[in-house]
This record gives C-alpha cells, structure tokens and sequence, in this order.
C-alpha cells in the first residue's frame, strides 16, 4: 500500500470514529446512561470532528496544486481509500511536490494511522456488546428498560461505559498525539512549499534579470540590423519605406517585426510584413540536420504509379534539381522534382527588396553580421490603393474620432516608453520620438479602424549606413581632440516625458494647455524647448489624482527625476529607467486590463 493510499485509509478511519460515537450515545440513551458520560462524550466528539476536519482541509490543500480537476478531488475526499487513491499518477506528483519531505511526510501518516487505530480500539468499534444492543428495540416500559440493562448484554455494556468514563486520560494523550500529527504534516508540507516558491522566485528573478540585460542592450543589435539592412538595399524603387513595429518585450530572444512599403508602377502601394530574428550557430546547424533529413527520405514506388513529375512543397526562388528514377518494367519512370530549399534558408540576402517577393510565410534568407545571422520571414503581403495610417500627432491633437480610451492610451505610453529604452542611440531613433514619424496602421479588414496598440516607427529607405568605429584612422592632431559630447539624454527624456503626459490626460498637446500659455513662446528652438520642459513640470504636479502613485513617478523620472542617474552612471541610465519608468507604466496598463 503506498503512502497516498494510506492517506486515505486515514481519512476514513475517521467517520468511523465518529459514528461508533454516535452509536454509543444511542445506546447509552436508550438504557438511560447517556448523563453519566454525556461531558467525555461530548469532549471526545468534538475532537474528533475538529481533527477529521483539520486532516480533510490539509489533503484539499495537499491537492489543489496536483489535481487540476475540482471534482476529481471533491471524489478523493468523499469516497476513502476508493480506487482513486491507488494511482500511481497522484502519488508520483505528491512525491515530487513534498520532495526531500516525502520520507518524514509518510513517516508522519503512518503514525497517524496508528493513533486512529488506538482511538478506534479504546473507542471499541468493534464491541459486540455495543452492536448487539442497537439491534434491540427500544424498551416500551421503565421496567422493560432495567431488564435490558441487568441481562448479558446491558452488563457488558455497563462494563464498556465504566471504561470509557475512566478512558479520558487515554484518549486525551491520543488526541495530543493526533494533534502532533496534523501540526507536524501542516510544517512539512508549508516548509516544502516555501521551498519551491523561494526557487521559483529565484529561477523567475534569474530569468528577468536576462530579460533586463537583453532589452538594456537592444540597441545594440538594433543598430546592427539597420546596418545589414542598409547593406542589402539595393533597388532603385520609388518611395520605399521601413515600418518598425514598436513593442514592449519581455523575452531576451532578439526579434522585430517591420513593415516595407513600396509605390508600385500601378501606383498601388506594395505591403509586406516582414519577421526578422536572431539566428545563431545552433539554429544554423539545425536547418543543416533537416536538409540531410530530407536528402535523406526514401522514395517509394506505389503499386499503379502514374509517370508524371512530383514537385516539392518545399520552394524557393532558387533553380532546382531534377531526379529520374528508373524502376524495372513493367512500373514506369518517375520524375521528381525538390526545390533547392537550401538556397532560401541559409543564403545571404544579397537584394532585400527581390528577396522579399517570397510568398507569405516564407524565409527570405538571412542577414548576414560579424558574429550572427538575422533571418528574414514573409508574414503576409498585400496590395493597396493606399496605405492609410494615422500618425502619433493626429491623436495627441484629438484629430481622430473617437478618442482613445483610458487603457488604449495607456498601453501606447508603456509602448513608446518601453522602445524609447530599446532603441535610443540606435539609427531608428537617434534622438526622440517626432510625433508625425510614430504611426499607427489601419485593421486589413477595415481601414476605418486603426490598431492603437501596434504603433510603428517610419524610416525611408535607402537607409543610410551608420558611420563605423575603424572607418578611417585619426591623424595624430585629431586623437589629441577631446571626445564628443554624450548624447543629450535629459531632453531627449523631457520630450518623452511631454508625451506621457498628453497621453496621460489625453486632453490635447502641451502646446493646447493652460500651463503652457502661462510661459513665453521662446525665440528659438532651444528657448521653446526649456519653457515647454517648465509647463509640463506644471503639468506634472496633477498627474497623480488622474492616473495615481505609478504614472506620477514614471511622469516624474522622465521630467528632472533621472538627472542624478544620468550624470553619475550615464551607462545604467537604462537600467534605472526600467525601474522608474517602465514597470510603472506596466503596472498602471495591468490594472487597467485586468
């Protein structure tokens, strides 16, 4: 028997109990003996049900996390030691979950069992005596009644309630022990509880901190697909243009959607919908092993074959092969034709904008890096008399009908702040955001309605190549000059706290506000962009009785609040924002969406 087994053998020894007690107190009742024992009655009942209970709720929370199914285990509680209790399934995971506290966990139910067995005995479950004088009808007179107490039968059962009245010391001492029991599997399963929630925190903590680092660098690697796409652009097509679509990420794995528009001779504007990710060696080697696979499949020749050619499922652009087979008569000759399926997947783009003529959900090729490959996949194509969009500023000006709802403009703010971390630095955005160059695409199966929640960033293409560090050797004059400047972080953080703001009270731009007519126009760029940083610092002191604590402090670190961290450690200023910045927002678009 295992230990879940008896676990439930446990579970049922308590009804048992209790109903030999009730039994009992019949009994008692009917011989008019019930008074002398009814306070050790009522004691010894009491902690049997409080016991039976406490047992029941352990095993309920003991499987809750194993057993998906609520009737499953409503069954288990119900039926005691039925057929459910004796799969090895159930008793594998209770294992695994109690884990180095399995051994004391089983331990601990044995010793349960047996106390339930002691209380069984002292209780006399199986007195014959007791069974016999339920089975006797109630006497119909007093004097019948005292008869039935001064036969055999009333005599043993004297005997019985003389031991139970004098049995309270016994059972007290194994009720404690059943206590002992409970409290002692109620330790062992919350400290392996812990245990595996102190893992789990660790492993999930393990994980973010991977996630953090990997978005911290995005940039990195953003720069590098803008450089290999730049390589790669070599058409001479009128008014092409790059899509990136702006995302908040929570994987470390390097992947970006983008969207190649192009004005077609027909002056119908081209879409494709384009994947590119990260490629590594493994991933290399796997495409490798599935060509040997597929170079490697056997042909059979079915009994009334037919001599026609066999084409691939497998395309590309490249030239294929052909294979004849000759088979002896009288079975005819085969010809089978297999797509060059190498020359698509791990080929070089050499023109991205002929590779990209692939059909929806294909792989274009890759882009080639110094030290990794980006492999580009066709999502989907389509062909429009437009490609109609509606860009960042139309909606902060209150030009689009309706307006955005609270949790649509919060989940752009999260958006932009989180691909404000990503891409800063990065060719795709050098500075800030410009409102006109963030847009938002129209639904293909409605162009009335706009997906607020895939906001892209326009670039036209070709794009120019960002300069390298060895491009050309500095002459000894030159490498005496002191670096340049950092880049300006603070406005560019101030123009992104501007925009979390217009967002934040969707009430039009700073330009439209009171706060901003209180400050002078400025005489120049440089001069409107200092009075606009002081209006939105006006701004900013009710940003939390509109959206509460979290929005208010990301507001806040954008507008002055990361000075400290920028000046110090202008290298972690990502890092610090991810904490300031972006898990706040986070946390305001999670309330909101539920």
């Amino acid at each position: 028997m295992s230990g879940f087994e008896v676990a439930g053998v446990v579970l049922g020894a308590f009804p048992i109990a209790i109903s030999a007690l009730e039994r009992y107190r019949e009994v008692a009742t009917r011989l008019g003996l019930f008074f002398q024992i009814r306070l050790e009655y009522k004691k010894a009942f009491d902690n049997l049900k409080i016991h039976q209970l406490t047992f029941t709720r352990h095993l309920r929370q003991l499987l809750l996390p194993l057993i998906v199914d609520d009737d499953k285990i409503a069954i288990l509680l119900a039926d005691p030691g039925g057929p459910s209790w004796k799969e090895q399934a159930v008793a594998e995971l209770l294992e695994r979950r109690l884990q180095d506290s399995f051994p004391l966990y089983m331990s601990c139910i044995m010793g349960l069992q047996q106390v339930m067995e002691d209380i069984n005995r002292e209780l006399a479950v199986d007195s014959q005596a007791v069974q016999d004088m339920i089975k006797v009808p109630r006497p119909s007179t007093s004097t019948a009644g005292l008869k039935s107490i001064l036969n055999k039968d009333g005599r043993l059962f004297q005997r019985y309630r003389l031991k139970f009245s004098n049995g309270a010391t016994v059972r007290e001492r194994l009720f404690n022990e059943l206590r002992n029991h409970n409290d002692t599997l109620e330790k062992l399963l919350d400290s392996s509880d812990k245990d595996a929630q102190l893992v789990q925190a660790r492993l999930a903590a393990t994980r973010a901190a991977a996630i953090d680092v990997a978005i911290c660098k995005f940039w990195i690697q953003a720069r590098k697909v803008w450089k290999a796409l730049s390589t790669v652009w070599k058409c001479q097509c009128p008014q092409h243009e790059a899509r990136l679509l702006l995302q908040h990420r929570t994987t470390k794995r390097f992947e970006v959607q983008i969207m190649f528009t192009k004005l077609s001779p027909s002056s119908q504007w081209e879409i494709c919908k384009t994947r590119i990710a990260e490629g590594d060696d493994m991933m290399r080697s796997n495409i490798q092993q599935s060509l040997s696979l597929v170079d490697n499949i056997p042909i059979r020749q079915a009994k009334q074959g037919v001599r026609a050619p066999f084409k691939s499922a497998l395309k590309g652009k490249s030239s294929t092969t052909t294979t004849s087979i000759t088979l002896p008569k009288p079975l005819p000759t085969m010809n089978i034709t297999f797509a060059n399926f190498e020359t698509s997947i791990t080929q070089p783009i050499n023109n991205l904008c002929t590779a990209l003529e692939q059909p929806g959900g294909s792989c274009c090729g890759y882009l080639p890096d110094e030290d990794r490959r980006y492999y580009v996949y066709t999502i989907n194509r389509q062909q429009a008399k437009a490609a109609p969009s509606i860009s960042l500023a139309e909606i902060l000006k209150g030009e689009v009908q309706p307006q955005p709802s609270r949790t649509q403009r919060y989940t752009i703010s999260l958006i932009l702040a989180s691909s404000f971390l990503q891409l800063l630095e990065s060719p795709w955005l050098p500075t800030s955001f410009n409102r006109t160059d963030v847009s938002f695409p129209s639904d293909p199966d409605n162009p009335n309605i706009f997906l607020l929640d895939q906001p892209h960033i326009t670039r036209h293409l070709p794009l120019p190549i960002p300069p390298t560090a060895t491009a050309t050797p500095l002459d000894p004059i030159e490498q005496q000059q002191p670096p340049p400047p950092p880049p300006p972080f603070t406005d560019a953080l101030d123009n992104l706290g501007i925009i979390l703001l217009e967002l934040c009270f969707g009430k039009g731009t700073l330009d439209q506000q009171p706060h901003r007519q209180r400050w002078p126009p400025g005489q120049n760029e440089r001069e409107k962009a200092v009075f606009d940083v002081m209006a939105a610092r006006d701004w900013q002191c009710h940003v939390g009785e509109e959206a509460g604590f979290d929005h208010a402090e990301a507001v806040g670190w954008c507008l002055g609040g990361n000075r400290s961290a920028v000046s110090s450690l202008p290298e972690r200023w990502r890092q610090d924002m991810l904490t300031k910045v972006i898990e706040p927002l986070r946390r305001c678009r999670d309330y909101l969406t539920g």
